[in-house]
């Protein structure tokens, strides 16, 4: 499952919005009746230097939430419309370079003469201090020390609850699709609860015909951590149970997720901290159904787990849980 991590605001709404008149304008200009983009996305998990791109097999448009946040109109729409011209290209010409068919495209589709985007200067800034020391924690090098991964979740969640309640003029949140599969395991369930509680993001499970999807929603920061920490230590997991699997033991997957989840709660839990981030939750909770699901009900379900107890597996995913060391890299999530 591919994730990226985008943004939502009446500002970025709006500019989603006139993307799509922009191209349809051209469009019908051009006498095309498909679509040229199958979806266009604003997200900030792009390079600073990177100001969009065109993803050929996806008909994926996506520009920088730092170029709509501080860039003029006219280099905002010069850059979609430098984008639209790669699908324009990849349209009539199976081309995705930038070679004298996708200049011709630019020129159909009126793109300012001299319009260089790699000239652009954004004001970017948002990669604050306490943001990289956040992702620095997520990647400490792997520690001899028992609880290191512990310790670093503490502190992060620290870091959180101290800017997660800041007033922001302009109100946006940020989502991104944790984990996407037909049906959730009980552990799968017992993680993506951990990590809610963790990070202070709210979790939403959709579903889409036969697939359901985990959604994080919060800050920038908040969901950075729910995704590395998601992808940790179910990795993680998985990775023992395999060997142990190897080795001849028969581990529940389900009962050993229990165990190590138990553990970790333990661990990371401190009673000032949850109630900071208890507030940055139902903060981010507020947030998304006032500007995600404004005429959804959202039902909360409690989950049981239909497998029999294995006090064995149980028992290893709490030691394995106690024992676990941060990996030596976390790479930040981007669509590429």
């Amino acid at each position: 499952m591919e994730r990226t991590i985008t943004v939502r605001s009446s500002a970025i709404d709006s500019w989603i919005r006139r993307f799509r008149a922009i191209e349809r304008e051209k469009e019908k200009k051009l006498g095309i009746a498909k679509p040229l983009a199958a979806s266009i996305l604003i997200t900030p998990a792009l390079e600073s230097s990177k100001l969009g791109f065109f993803r050929p097999d996806a008909l994926l448009i996506v520009i920088n939430e730092d170029l709509v946040e501080n860039g003029t109109d006219r280099e905002i729409e010069n850059v979609f419309l430098h984008e639209l011209a790669h699908a324009l290209d990849y349209r009539l010409n199976g081309a995705a370079e930038h070679g004298n068919s996708f200049r011709a495209c630019c020129r159909m589709l009126g793109i300012d003469e001299g319009f260089d985007k790699s000239v652009i200067k954004l004001s970017v800034g948002r990669m604050n201090a306490r943001r990289e020391k956040i992702r620095k924690l997520m990647a400490l090098s792997s520690s001899p020390f028992e609880n290191e991964s512990a310790s670093a979740i503490r502190k992060a969640r620290k870091l959180m609850a101290e800017s997660g309640l800041d007033g922001c003029a302009h109100e946006k949140i940020y989502m991104t699709a944790l984990h996407s599969a037909g049906k959730f395991s009980y552990g799968t369930k017992m993680l993506l609860s951990y990590v809610e509680k963790a990070s202070g993001v709210f979790i939403v499970t959709t579903h889409e015909g036969k697939e359901r999807k985990a959604i994080a929603y919060g800050s920038l920061e908040e969901v950075e951590f729910s995704l590395y920490l998601f992808d940790y230590l179910s990795s993680s997991a998985d990775r023992e149970i395999r060997t142990r699997r190897k080795q001849g033991e028969h581990i529940s997957k389900d009962n050993f997720m229990m165990g190590m989840i138990e553990t970790l709660s333990s661990n990371t839990s401190e009673s000032a901290l949850d109630t900071s981030i208890i507030a940055i939750h139902d903060k981010n909770r507020d947030k998304a159904k006032r500007m995600i699901y404004p005429n959804t009900r959202l039902v909360t379900r409690s989950s049981r787990s239909s497998a029999s107890f294995d006090d064995g597996s149980y028992g290893i995913g709490k030691c394995f849980g106690d024992n676990l060391d941060v990996p030596k890299a976390i790479t930040r999530k981007a669509i590429r």
